[in-house]
């Protein structure tokens, strides 16, 4: 029986409306990749051309994510079973409603 993951990857490869489902089905369990203390101080805003684009609700938040990208996207290409993340670009922004000083 192939299981529904194995089903996406396979269809993400033929047709770019499963490949965007696919990042998004990863990408909306920012919270289990990243923990939920960064969880609550940032969110996934997009992705395009490979790089995913985080919204971080501090600046010392952006200093210390810049400086964990590269593990950062070390676990999101081996969650998704491939180099699907080049780079990650951080900025200053609201993250759920919080409003910011």
């Amino acid at each position: 029986m192939i299981l529904l993951r194995q089903l996406l990857d396979e269809l993400s490869t033929k047709q770019p409306l499963f490949f965007e489902l696919k990042i998004k089905m990863l990408l909306s369990e920012w919270d289990k990749i990243v923990g939920p203390v960064i969880a609550r101080h940032t969110k996934v805003e997009k992705v395009e051309n490979g790089t995913v684009y985080i919204v971080c609700d501090d600046s010392l938040w952006m200093t210390e994510l810049t400086m964990q990208k590269d593990r950062l996207l070390k676990i999101l290409n081996e969650r998704s079973g491939k180099e699907l993340f080049r780079d990650i670009k951080f900025r200053r922004g609201k993250v759920d409603g919080k409003v910011l000083r």
